[in-house]
């Protein structure tokens, strides 16, 4: 892209650092001087862990100012793996926000209930998990509530869908996974647990749609090929987003990898006759293409019109609350109800075995934490082992598909 009169350039949304080698082979991109075609410019990280800064230098000529050089730098200022600062306070700054700060930091250190077990999002990506599971169960909870006494929505199966949001970011930060230990449980948890300030809306989907949708997000995953011995990687981290892996709890389902993406990350048909989604059953029986279901999602999704079954079309109703509060909410009741919430994963979808004679050699990336791999051990629904760790951080882990 050639940029005209423009000086200088900043950027972001994509969780990156530039200058920096990612971008290395990017034509046009000056990673010394931190320029893309000439023009200075700069994305600084995320969550505060770079400063962007542009250095211009100007001439006055005949009373206009022109730019001679200029330089663009991403500067670290956080440590995100070890969480600490790499920059001094602003005394002046840190007084002036400080009842703003204590405020908040009381607010979302309020009890809201318990949990009976450990929430971690080390393996959300390849298997059922509790930290999607439980906000399924919430938004489920609250449908299912919302819509008693209404004659044309109470006939309708209510579905769920949820995605993991800390999972390795971009897979750019090892250490952004939800790690919710058991025992007391406050605000904080739960907006760990549902990142975005997202509110609830339901659609109406029919049974063929509700596949499609899954048909979509299967496309997190690379397509594996069941005759090949070399190393494999499972995720698509390049052209899938991992806030787009939509878990659809009240159907059951499994997710064959061997055969190609039916869509691309963007939901784009790009392989008609692809179909990843098998065995998908709603009450034991195979789902009703014809049949109308509510699906519990979030307005993003709901109007984003990508997926199959959203759009404004098919709004049956939008609520005014948060997920993030419908699920504190939700544990609040439980807690209440039963003492504590049982945030175990029901197994719902899982990747389909992969028969054969050829031992293959799977792989997948996590959290490289003594914590995760005590989790993966214990809660692992396909054998694992870690093989190795990549240049950014994160651990390799080699998974068994053939069980």
């Amino acid at each position: 892209m050639k940029f005209r009169a423009l000086t200088p350039l900043c950027f972001g949304h994509a969780h990156a650092v530039f200058p920096g080698k990612d971008f290395a082979d990017i034509e046009g991109a000056d990673i010394a001087k931190g320029t893309l075609n000439g023009v200075p410019a700069v994305m600084p990280g995320m969550w505060g862990d770079h400063l962007g800064v542009v250095d211009l230098q100007l001439s006055n000529d005949s009373g206009k100012w022109q730019v001679t050089q200029a330089k663009a730098e991403a500067r670290p200022i956080y440590d995100i793996a070890n969480k600490k600062s790499l920059a001094a306070e602003d005394s002046k700054l840190v007084e002036t926000l400080k009842a703003d700060h204590d405020a908040t930091r009381q607010f979302v250190s309020k009890p809201i209930g318990k949990s009976a077990d450990n929430m971690y999002s080390y393996l959300a990506l390849v298997q059922d998990d509790p930290t999607v599971q439980v906000v399924n169960n919430a938004q489920k909870a609250y449908v299912e509530h919302y819509i008693q006494g209404d004659p044309d929505l109470a006939k309708l199966p209510v579905l769920s869908a949820a995605a993991p949001f800390k999972v390795g970011g971009r897979k750019n930060d090892p250490a952004s996974y939800v790690e919710v230990e058991k025992g007391q449980l406050t605000f904080r948890n739960a907006a760990d647990l549902y990142l975005y300030p997202n509110t609830l809306i339901v659609v109406k989907a029919s049974g063929k749609e509700v596949k499609e949708w899954l048909e979509c997000s299967a496309g997190q995953f690379n397509q594996i090929d069941p005759n090949s011995t070399k190393p494999q990687s499972l995720i698509n981290w390049d052209g899938f987003r991992t806030y787009n892996f939509d878990v659809i709890d009240g159907v059951n389902y499994q997710i064959d990898v061997t055969q190609p993406a039916r869509y691309d990350g963007e939901c784009q048909m790009i392989n008609a006759n692809a179909e990843r989604i098998k065995n998908l059953t709603f009450n034991g029986k195979p789902i009703d293409p014809n049949a109308m279901f509510l699906v519990a999602t979030n307005n993003y999704r709901a109007y984003g019109g990508k997926f199959a079954g959203t759009g404004d079309s098919h709004i049956a109703f939008a609520s005014p609350d948060e997920n993030r509060s419908v699920l504190a909410a939700w544990i609040a009741d439980e807690s209440k109800r039963a003492g504590e919430i049982h945030p175990a994963a029901d197994n719902n979808w899982r990747l389909a075995p992969i028969a054969g004679d050829k031992k293959l050699d799977i792989r997948f990336e996590t959290s490289p934490s003594d914590k995760a791999a005590a989790f993966i051990k214990e809660k692992g629904q396909y054998p694992m082992n870690k093989v190795a760790t990549d240049d950014i951080g994160f651990a390799i882990y080699q998974v068994d598909l053939s069980k």
